[in-house]
């Protein structure tokens, strides 16, 4: 092992003579939250990174858990150990019985800047960021319409780690120059000793004007490298948060049991899903682009926009920026406008996508509010009633509005997680109070027997039941369509069982068009080398079969639209050179009173 791994020592802060928080008290702040503890560890980080978002720059918003053997453990156990004397950390048992940790990266953000020691002030303009986040506590950020208020919740960082520690590694912009910065940090139990009182919060560095200071440049980088932790790509700033002898937590309910590393990522890519998708969709400035693995294995992160349980709030979401699409409650003051609201229906699931289930924050079909603050981040969903038509679901959004905004940022908790009135007063308790009882006003569905019912909620109540019965072809090309190895129609001549089939990939959801209920389905082509030819043929199902030859009214192919670059293909054929988009969505006009299915007929176009 280096000698540059053993030169650097833990420092433990003494209680000073005027007294000091102990990091019980930090850690405590958070209380005890209603979300899992990986939950509320992806929120508080990713908050972090959203708001050090480069301008104009997506961010890379990684979570890793490995496990730590042979000479990896060994350089940590030279870097950690000893621990700080009296401490009671645990830091020499967990290393002697192996340990996971946890890594969550962020790239295309600016890093943990400012500077280094809490007791220099920043420059005019310049931010605090790695004194707040590795020193201080109860420090308001500075970052305007933020999702972080004073800074109480990186106490996570340590509560999810059984010895209290983590290693922060940042490369940031420090007065016209790239620095990078490595820092351990802990915070365990007070404690005395020598006659001593200290905190329980220890700082490891290098000893600088007898505190630890963060190594730094090259020492950075080589201590980074010894242990691992991602690297920087030329010039690229962001920071990653190392948490030691992470607890993977339970998997609650009826199987209590403690979650292996596969299930936590499982856990973790589900979570960040049903918390972080309004900055994981396009466009979005600043958009996460969220990855999770394990030990060498990658768990992918559902897509909220091919998600059918998560597509009524992405709906709802991008009705917020367009004029008429929302409503607005408002006041007679200022601030007037306290924010929007906007609700979308759309099928219910036939069946749960097992991945988002294993975090979602509620029970079937959708019938909640999602609400955010201007940092488009989740805060909770609120529930309201369950829809009136069986296999309909519903999804709201609120966002606060700019002017409105810091008085719900006032009323949430260290865990971000509500807007809680008691302590409010004045404008903020108006604010808060006016928009949680609009949000529960607005999400009462309307009734079946109500007096006056629109032409588009009349067209799609009776489809709700039927939409199970759009099936996608089977891989191998003999789908529910066509029986016998005939097609639906004659003269269509299907390519051969080996060309690679296109998918339905995505569960039909139901709109509405020019008053009319239609099923849109995503649909997903292979990299053909050849111009190839699709049909969509929609055929009507009766009890005994698919029916081909009736007096009933037919289900009719509208278009195809490409889900990339919005371009629109009428009729119910597609051609697709080796040079198009591979993802489309088929949109057809049901019968009424009647299921259909649909099959994907392919030719080459000669």
């Amino acid at each position: 092992m280096t000698e540059l791994l053993t030169t650097a020592t833990w420092w433990s802060q003494p209680v000073a003579a005027e007294g000091s928080t102990a990091s019980e008290g930090i850690r405590r702040q958070l209380g005890k939250p209603r979300l899992d503890p990986l939950t509320v560890l992806v929120r508080e980080a990713a908050q972090n990174s959203c708001d050090a978002a480069l301008p104009g720059h997506d961010v890379e918003f990684a979570v890793k858990i490995s496990k730590l053997s042979g000479r990896s453990l060994q350089n940590w156990r030279d870097f950690l150990l000893p621990e700080p004397a009296g401490s009671r950390l645990g830091l020499e048992q967990a290393m002697d019985r192996g340990i996971r940790i946890l890594t969550i990266t962020d790239r295309g953000t600016t890093g943990l800047g400012g500077p280094l020691r809490a007791d220099e002030p920043p420059l005019p303009g310049e931010r605090a960021d790695f004194v707040k986040f590795v020193r201080n506590v109860g420090e308001r950020k500075d970052v305007t319409l933020g999702g972080g208020s004073y800074g109480f919740g990186k106490g996570i960082f340590y509560n999810v780690s059984r010895c209290h520690v983590i290693v922060v590694d940042s490369q940031c912009m420090f007065r016209g120059r790239l620095q990078r910065r490595l820092i351990g940090a802990a915070m365990g139990d007070a404690y005395e000793a020598d006659k001593t009182r200290f905190t329980g919060r220890h700082w490891l560095g290098v000893d600088e004007d007898g505190i630890a200071q963060a190594l730094v440049d090259d020492a950075a980088t080589r201590v980074a490298e010894s242990l691992g932790l991602p690297r920087f790509r030329e010039g690229e700033t962001g920071t990653t948060v190392t948490v030691i002898d992470i607890d993977l937590g339970n998997n609650g309910g009826t199987d209590d049991t403690q979650r292996s590393p596969e299930q936590a990522a499982r856990f973790l890519a589900s979570t960040i899903a049903w918390n972080l998708w309004p900055r994981m969709i396009t466009p979005s400035p600043g958009r996460l682009r969220c990855s999770v693995k394990f030990e060498g294995f990658s768990v992918p992160v559902p897509d909220p926009e091919r998600s059918i349980e998560l597509r009524p709030f992405v709906e709802a979401f991008r009705k917020l920026d367009v004029e008429g699409e929302y409503v607005v409650p408002s006041r007679k003051t200022p601030p007037v406008e306290i924010g929007r609201f906007a609700k979308v229906e759309t099928m219910a699931p036939i069946k749960s996508d097992e991945l988002l289930a294993v975090a979602a924050p509620f029970e079937g079909p959708a019938r909640h509010c999602a609400r955010m603050r201007q940092a488009n981040l989740i805060v909770d969903y609120v529930a309201g009633n369950a829809h009136p038509e069986e296999g309909i679901q519903y999804g709201a959004v609120f966002r606060s509005s700019a002017e409105a905004d810091q008085y719900f940022s006032d009323a949430e908790p260290p865990t971000h997680d509500d807007w809680v009135t008691s302590g409010l007063h004045g404008t903020a308790l108006g604010v808060v109070r006016l928009a949680n009882s609009f949000i529960r006003a607005n999400l009462s569905p309307a009734q079946p027997d109500r007096g006056v019912t629109t032409a588009s909620e009349a067209a799609l109540a009776p489809l709700a039941n039927r939409l199970s019965g759009l099936l996608a072809a089977a891989p191998d090309g003999d789908g529910p369509g066509p029986e016998n190895g005939q097609e639906r129609k004659r003269g269509k001549r299907r390519s051969s069982g080996s060309r690679s089939r296109p998918r339905i990939v995505e569960a039909p959801r139901l709109t509405v068009i020019d008053g009319e209920p239609v099923i849109v389905a995503g649909v997903s082509f292979p990299a053909w080398p050849v111009t190839t030819v699709v049909e969509a043929a929609p055929a009507v199902v009766i009890d005994s079969g698919i029916e081909r030859e009736t007096d009933l009214a037919q289900p009719e192919v509208l278009y195809w639209s490409c889900r990339t670059r919005g371009e629109l293909r009428r009729g119910e054929t597609i051609s697709l050179d080796p040079a198009d988009p591979r993802d489309w969505d088929v949109a057809v006009r049901p019968p009424e009173d009647a299921v259909i299915r649909l099959a994907l007929n392919v030719d080459d176009a000669r």
